[in-house]
């Protein structure tokens, strides 16, 4: 037997959050690599292949790394999304030489370019309403025509490549779960999907869809790819294995047969991405393979060193129960008052010394733009910062985006887009806001902005008989602006216009990260949309004013976002997240303030969830993970016991008798509030006893 087959134990870390599993699969692996250096062979760092189910996940593996071991290992660490990307494109001339893809060089694309294409080529099915079934309401079905329709498609396709299902079971499967769907629709799904599949391939295209595809339909099973697996790999350590697709179980019993080292972490309840892929159960097998090894309870959490599931259990089924001393109520009657307590307690709190902002995390099932601003502003008036965690924005709200948008619209000629004359004015502003103040920019966009279907013009100052009201410095920097946009090549792709604009006026503006995040996205998803174009041959003729007038709509269409680059520590201020942005990013703090306790949204334990996932679970309708979506008790449970796990020392149950739409609000956690008002001191109902709250049990 060979010296890794001795090695090859495959050990199972089971455990709930925070119980300590990211450092014992990295203490197992130092215990590996201890033993692989005493019998002289030292590893290639390639073969060290880490999983992890985020980004935040891969941080935290390097960081365990370097704790335990130093600075001297810097293992392949990757998402499973990653690493099969990365995989597909390794062994392109593999899929090639099997006939599953065009020979041209593969290019990626983004969810929201994917969704457009898609859309073109589903055009005759979305203008017929072909899949208005997909719908669950109304609203949904008069959005069926356009982007809902067409994202439940891509998410179909996705979730049977997760799973590793062919097209041609999907009716089976459908029929099996009883789903109420015309048979013709089903037939038209199916058509249209494969339609999809060959087209991305045919064209060398790759979408998180394809790429799950190619790798789970083709590679995993091919045996030149398989017998690779065990000359590249010596160690295989993966992370939460909870949150992975079903397909990576399939990759990780290949590594098994291989003989490889193999660790595993996994959480028996509270998957986060249960309903985005996420297969639990498909893992389980594996299981019956391993050495198990169960991590103890946490040490500290807002219920204390007990069994959190049990306690929450408990909580939940019986209404005479007591929360403990450490977990208040914010009960006010109106939503902005509670928004307004809630600050006010956090101020007082960091102005005592009690707790440090970066200690804080604001959390709920949905943030909605009334709650970020007011936590935005009144806590930067306190002098508090606040991080809003993984804020994801359409880009056509930044004024920056908009302005220079408007800019390309008086490069380019023939778009057929003329820009209003309150965008011409925001566009100086935005340029130029030193120069050219709100009344001055208004003045020039009506009196020296020419509109015209051919090319849009900025006409000289003079144009208006009182020009002499703009002034010097606003007149010298439009006519140098006019100048700079006449010197401009048309012949030149936007990205490089909007390079030279960034650069030339809104670099010097020193602006901050959160607004330079939508620039980068803008320049990043410029370029990718214009690559997309001259990568098929059928389009690349397309001219420069169709592509930049359907850039420009889909921009306006809000679908693009800016995607903040990921925080590389514990964020410094204030955390306002929902419970799925936290959850994911593996957080945990001191104090915890829960927003809206009495919506309803809690009830559904924060679950995100794709169009009719549970029927693409490995296990059916009888499995554990399946069994989330019939027990609502259950989904909340699973939330609760994953976010207290993650608490230590402060909960504060924030909860308003009226929602913001002004209807009352009676959720699950209702009975909390009342527990936690009671006739206790610490319970907030106005802001003359927030001192009480949280003093009381200092």
């Amino acid at each position: 037997m060979t010296l890794w087959a001795l090695l090859a134990v495959l050990q199972w870390i089971s455990g709930g959050s925070r119980s300590g599993k990211t450092y014992a699969l990295v203490r197992a692996f130092a215990q590996w690599l201890k033993g692989e250096q005493e019998t002289s062979v030292i590893p290639k760092e390639r073969s060290l292949l880490f999983l992890t189910d985020t980004v935040e996940g891969r941080q935290a593996i390097q960081r365990e790394i370097e704790a335990q071991l130093g600075h001297g290992y810097a293992p392949y660490i990757a998402t499973p999304i990653g690493f099969m990307q990365d995989e597909v494109e390794l062994f392109w001339p593999l899929l090639v030489e099997a006939k599953a893809v065009d020979p041209h060089p593969p290019l990626r694309l983004k969810p929201e370019t994917e969704l457009v294409w898609a859309q073109r080529l589903w055009q005759p099915w979305l203008a017929n309403h072909t899949f208005a079934a997909l719908s669950e309401n109304s609203e949904q079905l008069r959005c069926a025509v356009g982007d809902r329709a067409t994202r439940h498609l891509l998410d179909i396709f996705q979730l049977a490549a997760f799973a590793r299902l062919s097209l041609d079971d999907l009716p089976q499967l459908i029929r099996d779960h009883q789903l109420k769907m015309p048979s013709e629709t089903v037939e038209a799904i199916v058509t249209a999907l494969k339609q999809w599949q060959s087209w991305c391939t045919a064209h060398s295209l790759l979408t998180y869809g394809i790429t799950t595809d190619l790798f789970g339909r083709v590679l995993l099973d091919h045996p030149r790819y398989q017998a690779s697996l065990g000359k590249r790999f010596q160690c295989l350590l993966a992370d939460n294995t909870h949150n992975y697709p079903a397909v990576m179980a399939d990759l990780i019993e290949r590594l098994n047969q291989q003989g490889i080292k193999i660790v595993l972490t996994h959480q028996p309840i509270g998957a986060v991405r249960l309903g985005l892929g996420a297969d639990p159960d498909a893992f389980l097998s594996l299981k019956k393979q391993a050495t198990v090894i169960e991590q103890p309870h946490p040490a500290k959490t807002i219920l204390g060193a007990i069994d959190l599931r049990l306690q929450i259990q408990e909580l939940l089924s019986t209404p005479q129960s007591t929360l403990p001393e450490s977990i208040a109520a914010i009960q006010t009657t109106s939503r902005m008052q509670l928004l307004q307590e809630v600050v006010a307690t956090i101020a007082t709190a960091i102005n005592q010394g009690m707790v440090q902002p970066r200690e804080i995390a604001i959390l709920a099932p949905g943030l909605d733009s009334v709650a970020r601003h007011v936590f935005s502003t009144e806590l930067k008036k306190r002098g508090i910062p606040l991080v809003i965690w993984n804020e994801q924005r359409p880009l056509i709200q930044s004024p920056f985006v908009r302005a220079l948008l408007t800019l390309l619209l008086f490069v380019y000629p023939r778009t057929g887009m003329i820009p209003e004359a309150t965008a011409v004015a925001e566009m100086l502003t935005v340029l130029l806001p030193r120069e050219i103040d709100p009344v001055r920019a208004g003045l020039l966009s009506c009196y020296c902005f020419q509109p015209s279907l051919e090319k849009a013009e900025l006409l000289s100052t003079t144009q208006y008989s009182h020009w002499d009201r703009f002034g010097h410095r606003a007149t010298q920097a439009y006519e140098e602006l006019r100048h700079w946009l006449s010197g401009l090549d048309p012949e030149n792709p936007p990205v490089h216009i909007l390079e030279a604009a960034i650069q030339r006026y809104l670099w010097p503006q020193n602006l901050t990260a959160s607004e330079l995040a939508p620039l980068r996205s803008l320049l990043e998803g410029t370029a990718a949309y214009w690559q997309i174009y001259d990568h098929l041959p059928e389009y690349r003729a397309t001219p420069t004013a169709e592509r930049l007038r359907e850039w420009i709509a889909l921009l306006r269409r809000g679908i693009v976002t800016a995607d903040p680059a990921p925080l590389l520590r514990q964020p410094q201020g204030v955390l306002l997240a929902t419970t799925f942005q936290y959850r994911s990013a593996q957080l945990a703090h001191r104090w915890h303030f829960w927003l809206d306790v009495g919506s309803p949204r809690w009830q559904d334990g924060g679950l995100q969830c794709l169009w009719q996932a549970p029927i693409f679970l490995r296990q059916g309708a009888a499995s554990p993970s399946a069994r989330v979506w019939q027990l609502e008790s259950e989904r909340l449970e699973h939330l609760l016991v994953d976010l207290c796990s993650r608490v230590s020392d402060r909960l504060f149950l924030c909860h308003s008798d009226l929602a913001a739409n002004g209807s009352e609000q009676e959720g699950p956690l209702s009975p909390w509030v009342d527990l936690a008002v009671g006739d206790r001191p610490q319970a907030v109902t106005n802001g003359t006893m927030i001192n009480n709250a949280i003093c009381s049990s200092a």
